[in-house]
């Protein structure tokens, strides 16, 4: 889950929306600084939650997870260069403007704290920083879109790898949980603990094709998980789903129910319009082979096998749902690939 709050360096928010602070991370002089700072593009990966399930809240407020994760075709496009300005910037382009909220590029937004963290650990880079963004995922959509692109920055910053890949993934766990997977290679991972635990997941999933439905507006993860109120420890009783059984799992004997979530109840109890979607979903022609939200929402994902089933998909949903006649204007539609 993608999470939110202040500045990296001195204090992160998990999923929970309580404070954590970056512990006891250290330059790990694994590597030599470069003479100069440049110029560096990258892309940031959309994610989908195939499945996900919530095993429980942990005494530090954190909630632990289990579910399968999907990388996508659709990114954002990041540039980081040399600036000359008295701090680290982000500009942004991409989407319509109305969808960005006032906090977007702040302080709190997660690729500029990654910006500072890596320097706070390595002295790297040692000038401000200019954050080019061209925005294609949408903002509090359950797509990753900003843990995505704080991992896209570390990966940038890390090209003379003054990090090594251990102490890196523990610093992006350190800006949320979401942001490890983003570092790792592979389209699809078992996910475990606050979702830093990651396998590689050599099941075969039906089809590879998705459809992407968003409503056009935003939900939060920590008001999402709030909602689900859960105030104990609840540990499940199903080894499928075991915590501590991830780190020896093989990636292929563990099968999530794709189009599972447990934040899906809590979420539609906030915006009840995701009930309507869902049964929107089971009219879809053609049917999809799974489908289900993504993380704590509100976008939608179906599963298909081939791309023209899920583009024709799109064209039947587009006209259930009219010219905004469901429940207002704003949907956001994407055909993308598991990549």
């Amino acid at each position: 889950m993608s999470s939110a709050g202040a500045e990296a360096s001195e204090v992160t928010l998990g999923q929970s929306g309580e404070p954590e602070t970056a512990g006891d991370l250290k330059p790990p002089g694994s590597g030599r600084q470069p003479k100069d700072f440049w110029k560096q593009s990258g892309r940031a990966q959309a994610k989908v939650n195939l499945s996900l399930k919530v095993l429980g809240k942990r005494a530090d407020g954190y909630h632990e997870l289990f579910g399968l994760m999907a990388r996508l075709d659709l990114a954002d496009e990041i540039t980081v260069s040399p600036s000359d300005s008295s701090g680290d910037i982000l500009t942004y382009r991409g989407l319509e403007p109305g969808s960005f909220d006032n906090g977007f590029t702040g302080t709190s937004n997660l690729a500029l704290r990654a910006v500072r963290l890596y320097r706070q650990l390595t002295g790297w880079p040692p000038q401000s920083v200019a954050i080019d963004l061209v925005k294609k995922i949408p903002l509090g959509s359950g797509l990753g879109g900003g843990s995505s692109d704080a991992a896209a920055v570390l990966r940038l910053l890390n090209q003379s790898e003054l990090m090594a890949p251990e102490r890196l993934a523990a610093v992006a766990v350190s800006l949320g949980g979401d942001v490890p997977f983003f570092l790792e290679d592979g389209p699809l991972r078992l996910a475990g603990g606050i979702g830093e635990l990651l396998r590689p997941y050599r099941g075969k999933l039906p089809g590879r094709w998705l459809l992407l439905i968003n409503p056009g507006f935003h939900l939060s993860t920590a008001v999402v998980f709030k909602q689900l109120g859960l105030t104990t420890w609840e540990s499940s009783s199903n080894s499928l789903f075991s915590v501590e059984g991830i780190e020896g799992c093989s990636g292929d004997d563990r099968t999530p129910e794709l189009g599972e979530n447990d934040l899906f109840r809590p979420a539609s109890e906030l915006r009840p319009e995701l009930l309507k979607i869902s049964r929107l979903l089971t009219r879809l022609i053609p049917a999809p082979l799974a489908a289900g939200l993504s993380g704590s929402g509100p976008t939608f994902w179906a599963l298909f096998r081939e791309d023209f089933e899920a583009e024709e998909a799109q064209a039947n949903f587009e006209r259930l749902i009219g010219n905004g006649s469901v429940f207002g204007s704003g949907w956001w539609l994407r055909v993308t690939t598991i990549a």
